[in-house]
């Protein structure tokens, strides 16, 4: 059996009631995530290695083998639930987008998508480290491609709009896909700006409110809407 050099009992042994060793295996759990987060942090994904985390942790490489598969694993534990929160909240924003009639579509996109913007910084900043991990560090990991998931998501939904629109007699202008993956690249690389250059929350919301601002009398002008949106207070 293994030891934690700083424990007590044997890692998967138990003490007279066994609710000491699940709290210390809870409390070997935090630490090795928060020495992980540390090495992801500043070595990236590629360059993060498990030894190295076991170390800094205080533990054995295979006692952390025998948590964690490896790196990959570990780094799916520390960035999941936030990664997974914001992917949720957007396919849901846009699900809602898509259900309503096309002529509120029509009239209603710039405003519908400007008012859901702040619960996506809601969730950055409240993972803002996780994020930080997912946008600059992820590269070799599952999660390097999360941002080109979003921009999917949106190309897609584009295109929907834009045929759902015409069909219901609401003539729009055609946009070939491989133009709204393009301007769908550019809107979420732009978000993400913010978290790669380390905004404050206020700063963030008033770059992406001028951000919106751009995007939205851009998107009227391809599309031929009429151009009534202003940059929100």
């Amino acid at each position: 059996m293994l030891l934690n050099k700083y424990d007590e009992y044997p890692v998967g042994g138990t003490d007279k009631n066994g609710e000491g060793m699940r709290k210390k295996d809870e409390l070997a759990i935090d630490k090795i995530l928060e020495c992980a987060k540390k090495e992801f942090t500043e070595k990236g994904f590629e360059g993060a290695s498990m030894r190295s985390i076991a170390e800094s942790a205080g533990y054995t490489t295979g006692m952390l083998y025998g948590r964690f598969a490896d790196k990959g694993e570990l780094f799916r534990e520390i960035v999941k639930c936030a990664a997974d929160q914001l992917y949720g909240y957007y396919t849901g924003v846009q699900d809602a987008f898509a259900d309503l009639a096309p002529e509120t579509q029509y009239r209603e996109m710039n405003r519908y998508v400007d008012n859901k913007v702040d619960g996506m910084l809601d969730i950055v900043y409240g993972h803002f480290d996780e994020f930080k991990l997912i946008i600059c560090k992820s590269k070799g990991s599952e999660y390097e491609r999360y941002v080109e998931k979003l921009i999917e998501v949106e190309s897609v939904n584009t295109v929907r709009f834009i045929d759902e629109l015409n069909g219901a007699g609401l003539k729009v202008r055609a946009v070939r896909a491989d133009l709204t993956h393009m301007l769908a690249t550019a809107m979420f690389n732009g978000m993400f700006e913010v978290v790669e250059h380390d905004f404050t929350k206020d700063e963030a919301r008033i770059y992406i409110k001028e951000l919106q601002y751009f995007f939205n009398a851009g998107w009227d002008k391809i599309l031929g809407l009429p151009s009534d949106w202003k940059l929100p207070e």
